[in-house]
């Protein structure tokens, strides 16, 4: 099995795939199932917080600057990412979010571009980040 995952990944979960399902323990490929199934929960946390941090990133353009010409683009945007993050979105990796960290990040790409000032800490709470914005 190990030959498998390494030359032909898809193939190889075809393969985990049906001998979980068949419950064949002999056919399973423990360590790399293992590897592959930690990988997977930390993508999707990471996806959730690159999504957070572009809502982020739109959302202080929207509040703190003047830019008038943007503001439908960065709507647009916002709502896409929500769309991605409810996609993701489990209770689970909900209590995974550390919302100040893509804060931070988010603040420092925005300062690349605006001199304005900022608040230290994250003037949004999760719930605000996913509140659908009705302005145009």
């Amino acid at each position: 099995m190990i030959n498998l995952y390494e030359t032909d990944f898809v193939e190889w979960t075809i393969k985990q795939a049906q001998a979980l399902q068949e419950r064949n323990i002999k056919a399973l490929d423990w360590d790399n199932l293992k590897e592959e199934i930690e990988y997977l929960g930390k993508e999707q946390i990471n996806a959730v917080h690159s999504f957070l941090k572009q809502i982020i990133i739109h959302k202080l353009k929207l509040d703190y600057t003047n830019e008038i010409l943007s503001r439908g683009h960065w709507i647009y945007k916002i709502d896409d990412f929500q769309d991605e993050i409810e996609r993701r979105l489990t209770k689970t990796l909900q209590n995974k979010i550390n919302i100040q960290s893509e804060y931070e990040r988010a603040k420092r790409k925005v300062l690349r571009v605006y001199n304005i000032n900022l608040p230290d800490q994250c003037p949004y709470t999760f719930e605000d980040l996913m509140t659908r914005l009705t302005e145009k």
